[in-house]
């Protein structure tokens, strides 16, 4: 079952996330204050699945703004950034993985951004190969990619960026 999350179900989310970042490595780095992280900034809605009481996946969905936003998003889509919902803190657990929860989950997110008239948007590690694949199945598009430096580690990120046309 997908349902709204719940203030209570962040310490349930982390330790899900840590299982998560235990075999994916995502988040690449692990945020000091998980919950917070979790939260995100520019909150338009979270959800969880839930089965029986035990969760299984989140994704939450976030607005941005003009310092955070990727221009490639803008130009795919040509929209202003204040259209844009990012799909964020994006993860199922995983032993539920294959069962269609990932794809209930995004379906929801989808529904939610267009009842508020925003195009929906992401970025992705690019070593996350599963990710990259389920979201080009679903459709979405690559727009481009961008390259991180890595605040508290040596090295960069390379992104994906994603857009839902």
């Amino acid at each position: 079952m997908i349902r709204p999350r719940r203030e209570e179900d962040l310490e349930r989310c982390v330790a899900l996330l840590r299982r998560v970042h235990e075999v994916d490595r995502y988040p690449v780095i692990w945020p000091p204050d998980t919950a917070a992280w979790l939260a995100g900034r520019d909150p338009l809605a979270a959800w969880v699945a839930d089965e029986g009481g035990q969760l299984c996946g989140h994704l939450s969905l976030h607005g941005t703004d003009a310092s955070r936003a990727r221009p490639q998003w803008g130009e795919a889509l040509g929209v202003g950034v204040e259209r844009l919902a990012v799909v964020s803190r994006f993860f199922v657990a995983p032993e539920a993985r294959g069962r269609g929860i990932g794809g209930e989950l995004i379906t929801r997110a989808e529904q939610h951004a267009a009842r508020q008239r925003r195009r929906v948007v992401l970025d992705v590690a690019e070593h996350n190969r599963d990710a990259i694949a389920f979201y080009e199945r679903r459709g979405w598009l690559r727009v481009g990619s961008v390259e991180l430096s890595l605040s508290r580690e040596p090295g960069t990120l390379r992104l994906v960026l994603f857009v839902l046309p």
